[in-house]
């Protein structure tokens, strides 16, 4: 299944579809350990967020970096059956579709729609915090993630699948929400220390939940990728990822404050925020590359 998708996104990269969606990153995974692999990624981001400061695209380096350290202590514990895709290949390739939305967005290249106002967003600047890391997370799950399952294997060689893996994952995810909400809410914005019903836009749902229901899109999604049997039903099931992503960006987006901007950054630049490196020594890495070996770039 693999093996097709992946000669499908060629063929369809080749004859044409939409920007950058079927075309596979082409940089492999972290061949370290699965800590060492995650820890990597966790250093990469952290750099990420501390050069970003009080940047309003900075809330989401910050939460993914938080989220980064919660998966490498829970390998400790190996509740996963497969370490080695998860942290080598899966967690690396994620990272690495990120980091090259990032720098295309900041050299000015093309990106994908999701991303696209996720980035203006944060430079309007008339959201809160908790809005700009849920659109981050919208764009990075809902249109990153179908396509790097896809790439790297919904199904173990022997046939099986791997969403066990990718569903405890979910438990990972539920540790770390809130020091996440914390740590950005200190850093950031005070107003997402409130109940997620006072900032987050989608009424009735609470950001914890958009991130299940994501997760669980991203799956479905990525079936259909993975299970195209032609170019022409890959890049159909590529135009609905791409326009999921892109609706809930807009939705996300759509409340803006302003004049909100002077309040965030007036918090950010008063607030005392003591660096916490990753494990390891820190020390700014240059970005985007490869998480292969476990040295980010």
């Amino acid at each position: 299944m693999r093996a097709t998708a992946a000669a499908i996104a060629a063929a369809v990269l080749w004859t044409g579809g939409p920007a950058a969606a079927e075309s596979p990153s082409g940089r492999a995974g972290c061949h370290q350990p699965a800590p060492a692999c995650v820890a990597a990624a966790e250093r990469t981001l952290a750099a990420l967020r501390d050069r970003l400061g009080c940047d309003h695209r900075a809330p989401f380096a910050a939460l993914y970096a938080e989220s980064q350290g919660f998966l490498r202590e829970s390998l400790a514990s190996k509740p996963f059956a497969e370490p080695s895709w998860l942290a080598g290949d899966l967690n690396s390739a994620f990272v690495d579709r990120y980091l090259t939305a990032y720098e295309d967005d900041r050299a000015g290249r093309p990106v994908p729609a999701a991303w696209r106002i996720a980035f203006e967003t944060a430079r309007t600047g008339q959201v809160n915090a908790g809005q700009d890391a849920l659109l981050g997370v919208n764009a990075h799950i809902q249109r990153d993630m179908p396509y790097v399952l896809a790439e790297h294997g919904l199904v173990r060689a022997d046939g099986t699948s791997r969403k066990d893996d990718y569903d405890r994952v979910q438990a990972v995810l539920d540790r770390a929400y809130g020091p996440a909400v914390r740590e950005i809410a200190r850093r950031y914005d005070p107003l997402v220390a409130l109940a997620d019903d006072r900032w987050n836009p989608v009424a009735g749902l609470t950001a914890h939940e958009l991130l299940v229901i994501w997760r669980q899109n991203a799956w479905e999604h990525a079936r259909r990728l993975a299970g195209a049997r032609s170019p022409e039903r890959f890049r159909a099931a590529a135009r609905d990822v791409e326009a999921n992503a892109a609706a809930w960006a807009r939705l996300l987006a759509a409340v803006q404050v302003p004049g909100y901007r002077l309040v965030r950054d007036a918090h950010c630049a008063g607030a005392t925020v003591p660096r916490r490196p990753a494990p390891g020594a820190w020390a700014p890495v240059p970005l985007p590359a490869a998480l292969s070996s476990g040295r980010p770039a």
